[in-house]
């Protein structure tokens, strides 16, 4: 199989710091790669050298003859772009005018072209060609997209819709739909972050896309279960080097415990042998203190000792979140709450009670109203009716998705100690230290960093305050892998109550022992994580009117009679001959083999 790329001994220094170096590798068209690697270790970086927007400091990238890349960046749709349809007029570009031009530019190397009559000719049709060339692709791609749009909930979009009248998820969809439309015409697709910003019923809208794509596909994610669900190839930044796993990222995760642990014993035992020299040294000391086999002995040892826990990196960001005292049996209770903005309504006569020593999670499609919701607790937002008692004894953290706790002008130094007075400077060192901040890095104003680091920074001061009540908006977004299993750990082990919104499958599943599912108005309480939510979601939704059912299908529902008997067992329900059954988007897979079966008839 011929290789789409391949890349031979490739190093990168940025601003003198050494990202990586001699990595090699080759990408198929078949691939589908998950590369992986803590914030700021070159990700991004590598994708650009791939793309040939940024040279490698060494080495060499061969990409196959007309290799068609299409690149979704972090922030794909940026201040450029006044309206929807200059972004598309930015991106996109017909591949067979885009290989016109190519072909007129290598007539341009030949050294006797310039004399020749043909060299104006020549100039002019590139000239022509690229004025020509952003509009047709436009228009071509623009209508492809659309189709896609329709699907996820942006329905016939005006092209001259303003850019800044649109959230973050509807210009994340926006960027998705141009990159995915036409999918025959792209050989590699790289996707930098591709689920910021996305509600959960698009990133696994998005998880099917990528398995129906074609062709090859890189993706950088920290969304675990994404990874778990697409990638089978590995390409892991760690140390400065390019870590290859040929395995799926369930297999890469047991692959990566069983090389720590083999570390580790090596670690260990490189240890054990340091204090055995140790011990021989001090005996010989004892008989002759200037001797010179004991210099050399010493002068080695001091070397050895140098040798770092090859684990300790990635378990810098274990913590504790303090608690200060125990709450109420009930933290918070609300009683037929409405909120509206405007014309629109958010909450319609909502109930909850939280308990104390829950972890909630609050889901729901972007737009339901989740941070307003965390916002009414904090009372940041007002209600318009109903009722909110607050226990006296809760005492509440908020961690806001935008980090607008930080003050951007501050040094991270500065910010740590804003609140805390009394912190000494070596140990507010040392705290930065433990979070991956370290040199003159802490000495960084808060708005140089990435989101990332401030999430790290915005997490350092909250567990430096003895709250019985964690209020969190999207605690793990822009954070590595590494940092995301530490705030799960540390919220795992906090023995007061927590209510947090996330997007994040695994950290639902991991963290939640309870759900609040946030739509149409309302709050519904399901009890158990992510997955038993959607395992109690689907089977309502199968058992759920038709009229009912309109929302949760981007394309419709279609009417079904069963004409035999049968059980769907993943949800325990039976369907009787004379039955009718709505199917859509949420539940066909449920159905498939049903109407391969011909158990069901279809109702006009």
């Amino acid at each position: 199989m011929k290789n789409l790329i391949k890349a031979m001994d490739l190093s990168k220094t940025f601003e003198g710091k050494l990202l990586f170096e001699n990595a090699s590798f080759d990408v198929f068209i078949d691939n589908c790669i998950g590369l992986l690697g803590s914030n700021g270790c070159g990700k991004t970086t590598l994708f650009k050298i791939i793309l040939g927007w940024e040279r490698a400091s060494t080495g060499l990238i061969k990409r196959k003859d007309d290799l068609k890349i299409r690149y979704l960046d972090q922030v794909a749709i940026s201040s450029k772009d006044k309206t929807v349809y200059d972004f598309f007029i930015r991106t996109t570009q017909l591949d067979s005018i885009r290989q016109k031009i190519k072909t007129y530019e290598k007539q341009l190397e030949k050294p006797d072209i310039y004399n020749s009559s043909q060299y104006e000719e020549i100039l002019e049709n590139i000239r022509k060609l690229r004025i020509s060339a952003n509009k047709s692709a436009c228009n071509v791609r623009w209508e492809a997209a659309l189709n896609v749009l329709n699907k996820i909930g942006l329905e016939n979009l005006p092209p001259n819709t303003r850019v800044d009248s649109l959230s973050g998820g509807e210009r994340q969809k926006i960027a998705l739909a141009s990159i995915l439309a036409q999918p025959n015409e792209c050989d590699l697709l790289l996707l930098d972050e591709p689920t910021n910003h996305l509600d959960i019923e698009t990133i696994e809208w998005l998880e099917k896309q990528i398995v129906n794509f074609p062709n090859a596909v890189m993706i950088i994610s920290h969304d675990r279960y994404l990874l778990d669900d697409l990638v089978d190839k590995v390409f892991e930044i760690r140390g400065e080097h390019l870590e290859i796993y040929n395995t799926t990222f369930v297999e890469y995760e047991e692959l990566k415990k069983i090389k720590e642990h083999i570390k580790l014993k090596a670690y260990k035992k490189s240890k054990a042998e340091i204090q055995r020299q140790k011990t021989v040294i001090e005996t010989m000391s004892r008989r002759n203190k200037y001797n010179r086999q004991i210099s050399s002995k010493i002068n080695r040892l001091a070397k050895e000792e140098r040798v770092g826990n090859p684990i300790i990196k990635s378990y810098l960001l274990k913590f504790r979140f303090k608690t200060l005292f125990k709450s109420g049996k009930n933290v918070a209770e609300g009683q037929n709450i409405v909120k509206r903005f405007d014309d629109k309504t958010i909450l319609d006569n909502v109930n909850f009670e939280i308990f104390a020593g829950q972890k909630i999670c609050l889901i729901g499609p972007n737009g339901c109203g989740k941070t307003t919701f965390l916002k009414i607790l904090t009372s940041e937002e007002q209600y318009d009716k109903g009722s909110i008692h607050i226990s006296p004894g809760v005492n509440w953290g908020y961690f806001d998705q935008g980090h607008l706790s930080l003050n951007p002008n501050n040094t991270l130094f500065d910010e740590l100690r804003s609140d805390q007075k009394n912190i000494s400077e070596n140990d507010a060192k040392a705290l930065l230290g433990q979070f991956n901040f370290k040199g003159n890095v802490i000495f960084n104003k808060v708005k140089q960093i990435s989101g990332g680091e401030r999430a790290r920074l915005a997490i350092l001061r909250l567990i430096l305050q003895p709250y019985n009540f964690l209020i969190l908006d999207e605690p793990t977004n822009h954070m590595d892998m590494e940092s995301k299993t530490a705030i799960e750990s540390a919220l795992n082990s906090y023995s007061g109550t927590i209510i947090a919104v996330s997007h994040d499958r695994r950290f639902l599943d991991k963290v939640a022992d309870t759900i609040f599912y946030m739509n149409n108005n309302s709050i519904k309480i399901y009890r158990g994580n992510y997955t038993s939510f959607r395992l109690q979601r689907q089977k309502e939704l199968t058992n759920l009117s038709g009229a009912n059912l309109a929302y949760l299908s981007a394309k419709g529902l279609k009417k079904y009679v069963v004409c035999k008997s049968f059980t769907i067992w993943k949800t325990k329900t039976k369907h009787k001959v004379g039955d009718e059954v709505f199917i859509g988007d949420h539940n066909e897979e449920l159905y498939e083999w049903v109407i391969k079966s011909n158990l069901l008839k279809p109702v006009d």
